[in-house]
């Protein structure tokens, strides 16, 4: 048992700083905590959490083994998640842009379309799975118990639910907001950059 607590502290320890590692996860829940109501960053926040336990199901229950199979796996992978990420870019820098001074009551993105965005942007970068099977292989061995298997995945959707979410309060409070709203094309298009940066990252491993 109190080998199976260090492994899952070091476990979580790892995951906690991979979700403060800034990337698209982090740039979109900036952006909805920014120009959204508070339940869209929730579902953006619940949607990042769950790709997150996705990747961790996939990474302990032998992705490596797959793609060592099928070498080109990770190659169709990464292609997926890069021309999603492009997508998204091209999408923020046509989007019409808000009035300065505007209100934000009107929300931008429902609870359900900020859950399945945050699920999607989570879920581009399969590279995530592959730092987890990295970091789960060293750490996991044939001893530990089932339930330290299924531990895991839920550890990894509140950590990252947790730290998604503290970002989101911090930056959707009224001061962030007006900021925003007074720079919003600039900011959108910086996002748009960086976001296809990553994409182009992805496309070119």
């Amino acid at each position: 048992m109190d080998g199976d607590f260090l492994q899952l502290c070091a476990i979580g320890l790892a995951i906690g700083v991979g979700a403060m590692s800034p990337g698209a996860s982090f740039l979109l829940v900036t952006r909805v905590a920014l120009s959204s109501p508070f339940s869209a960053s929730l579902g953006v926040a619940i949607g990042l959490g769950s790709g997150a336990m996705i990747f961790a199901f996939i990474a302990l229950f032998g992705l490596q083994a797959v793609l060592n199979i099928i070498p080109g796996l990770h190659q169709v992978l990464n292609l997926l998640g890069g021309g999603y990420l492009l997508w998204r870019a091209v999408n923020i820098l046509n989007k019409k842009p808000q009035v300065k001074g505007k209100d934000l009551a009107t929300p931008t993105l429902t609870f359900t379309q900020a859950l399945f965005r945050g699920l999607l942007t989570q879920l581009s970068n399969p590279n995530t799975a592959m730092v987890f099977a990295s970091l789960f292989t060293p750490l996991l061995d044939h001893h530990v118990s089932t339930m330290f298997y299924l531990t895991v995945p839920g550890m990894t959707f509140f950590i990252d639910f947790l730290w998604f979410i503290f970002v989101a309060i911090i930056l959707s409070q009224a001061l962030p907001k007006r900021v925003y709203l007074r720079n919003n094309v600039a900011i959108d298009r910086l996002s748009a950059g960086i976001l296809g940066l990553l994409g182009l990252k992805l496309l070119l491993k």
